[in-house]
């Protein structure tokens, strides 16, 4: 009993800020990592030693079948997903997949790399801040990855060992050095045909990071039909979804509205199933006082200011396209703000920034929030069903 009182302690968002401002006291920059990435990993190596409670206490995030969720032949435990970014190279796999419906490792790229250069301590230079004022994080992280032999190893593990009711749905990028579009369309067939095997939902494709110049060479209806050609090649019966960036500023222009919808009416009209939309959007690191020590002069901010951007981004992608699945990304710290996604025409929500700063609890929130706003006859799936009846086609 001790055990499961001391477990649902540690999820009170007010425990858990404490425990945030321990680890930024004790954890300091090294000239490798900023001090937000030093404190990731060590967050990542404590949820490792805790896998045996998430496991043992899995119910208390068993959203029950009113949650469920159908995309394709697949069905979801649950809702709510932990988005890209969190576990680039799939190190934390099975303490997180008894907590959310599905995972978002990556993004995952064939060779290893170091992402954008810094020196944290020897020249002040940095690629990631943390505003806690604001609840954001702003990064130009540019993927770093510790690349797909590495990354293939934790998938098989963990296809081969204890684990919850999460599915994967893996995020991949085919950057390389080489800045072609054969060499990132070769890279993502190497992805794709060897984690096939350990995947079993499906694909996300990034071409959104703003902090890699090449993306925005590939950011083209052109490019977009050579990709999910890929996918359609290579990943037979998986899950095919594409992310995409929220809009650069509310409201936006009409030029980026219809870039956007462009683009997905390509990867939707040629088999894609999911689009993400949301998750970090393009800012300029040279206008705030806590970007004035980054490299580069754009990063991409995720956090609690995405929110309007991302609700807006899913307005207009499930009126131009009902049909299509959507996982709204960006800004949700609640249950209200969930419920919200899903009256815009959400399918999933995912999560990453928010659990930096209150921790996994918040996923419990939207849990019990959605069924109280479904009511007991209600459930997910029928609601989403009669929502998207009632858009014109």
């Amino acid at each position: 009993m001790q055990l499961v009182d001391t477990f649902k302690a540690s999820l009170d968002p007010s425990i858990f800020r404490l425990y945030r401002r321990y680890l930024y006291s004790r954890y300091k920059a090294t000239d490798e990592l900023a001090q937000a990435e030093v404190v990731h990993e060590k967050a990542k190596e404590r949820l490792l030693k805790m896998t045996d409670k998430f496991r043992q206490n899995a119910s208390y995030f068993d959203p029950g079948d009113q949650l469920a969720v159908e995309i394709g032949n697949y069905k979801l435990k649950g809702p709510v997903g932990l988005a890209a970014g969190f576990d680039k190279n799939c190190d934390v796999l099975e303490p997180t997949s008894y907590v959310f419906g599905f995972l978002n490792p990556g993004s995952v790229l064939k060779n290893p790399r170091a992402g954008n250069p810094q020196r944290p301590k020897s020249e002040g230079t940095i690629r990631i801040a943390v505003d806690d004022e604001r609840e954001a994080i702003i990064n130009a992280q540019g993927y770093p990855h510790k690349g797909l032999d590495y990354t293939l190893r934790n998938l098989k593990k963990f296809s081969e060992g204890r684990r919850g009711n999460a599915k994967i749905l893996l995020n991949f990028s085919g950057i390389t050095d080489t800045y072609t579009e054969d060499a990132v369309l070769d890279s993502c067939k190497e992805i794709l045909t060897r984690t096939a095997p350990y995947v079993d939902f499906g694909f996300e494709e990034n071409r959104t990071s703003p902090n890699t110049d090449f993306n925005k060479v590939l950011q083209t209806p052109e490019f977009t039909k050579k990709m999910i050609d890929l996918m359609n090649a290579h990943m037979p019966g998986k899950v095919k979804a594409s992310k995409i960036s929220p809009y650069t500023r509310l409201p936006p222009s009409d030029e980026e509205t219809q870039a956007k919808l462009k683009s997905i009416k390509v990867f939707y009209e040629n088999g894609g199933q999911v689009v993400t939309l949301g998750n970090t959007r393009p800012v300029d690191t040279k206008t705030a006082k806590i970007t004035k020590n980054f490299a580069r002069g754009v990063a991409g901010e995720s956090g609690r200011p995405l929110l309007p951007y991302m609700l807006k981004l899913v307005q207009d992608v499930h009126r131009a396209f009902p049909d299509l699945a959507i996982i709204a990304c960006g800004g949700i710290f609640s249950g209200e703000d969930a419920w919200k996604a899903y009256e815009s025409g959400a399918t999933l929500v995912s999560l990453y920034t928010v659990l930096t700063f209150y921790g996994f609890g918040v996923v419990r929130d939207i849990h019990d929030t959605l069924k109280k706003k479904l009511g007991k006859e209600e459930t997910l799936q029928s609601f989403m069903e009669k929502r998207d009846s009632r858009v014109t086609r």
